[in-house]
């Protein structure tokens, strides 16, 4: 009985030994988790070709993005977006920004800037005799970047770009701000037309698709058809 009583003593004693608090490690640079994240990203971003002009090619989806997000400017000594003007002692430059500029999708929170059949595609005009403008829609479709035609992207296109990951993403894309980009789609659940769909791109609601309100200011990257 002894014997039982003093194998049981040890089990104890060694279960709570296993169980005593370890001290907290600090880990330097990428967690594991991020570093598996970035090399799965890696692997999906297989399709993306950076083309050294300021634009990057999904060669799976036959898109063409602009690299730098609207209102940034290409530099292509350095192949990053940092070249807009540094500003003025009355407008100055914003570092974290590097010249990105926010827009509106509709200065009306109405369906005046989108149209009206499903899946709701901004414009510029108006297609329920109201008036209305987008600055959304006037900053793809006045770019001329490199002499091509560009437009907003869908919700479909930006998921291209979120599901391999954040930090494999800013590979292709620095710059990119942690807000929310407009896609070219009006929410067609709201019947009112107030609000339209934005992708996050920020990092605690990495791709996360939202409802804003359209007359919000918000980021937006300009893509077109390839090739």
């Amino acid at each position: 009985m002894k014997k039982i009583q003093y194998c049981f003593a040890l089990l104890v004693l060694s279960f709570f030994m296993n169980c005593e608090m370890k001290p907290v490690e600090d880990v330097y640079g990428l967690s594991p988790e991020e570093t598996n994240q970035l090399f799965a990203g890696l692997i999906a971003n297989q399709s993306l070709r950076d083309n050294g002009n300021g634009t990057i090619t999904d060669t799976v989806a036959n898109l063409v993005w602009q690299k730098c997000t609207h209102g940034q400017v290409y530099r292509a000594g350095f192949n990053d977006c940092l070249g807009a003007p540094q500003g003025s002692i009355f407008n100055p430059y914003d570092t974290a920004r590097a010249g990105a500029a926010p827009v509106a999708f509709c200065d009306s929170k109405t369906h005046a800037c989108n149209s009206v059949a499903f899946p709701q595609v901004v414009q510029g005009f108006s297609s329920i005799g109201i008036a209305g403008t987008s600055e959304l829609y006037a900053a793809c479709q006045n770019s001329n970047y490199l002499g091509a035609t560009w437009r907003v992207p869908t919700a479909i296109e930006y998921q291209r770009l979120v599901i391999p990951g954040r930090a494999a993403t800013l590979q292709f894309f620095p710059s990119t701000q942690e807000e929310d980009y407009w896609t070219a789609w009006s929410n067609h659940e709201d019947l009112p037309g107030e609000t339209a769909y934005a992708i996050s791109f920020d990092r605690q609601s990495y791709g996360v698709q939202r409802n804003v309100v359209k007359t919000q200011r918000n980021y937006v990257r300009c893509i077109r058809t390839g090739p």
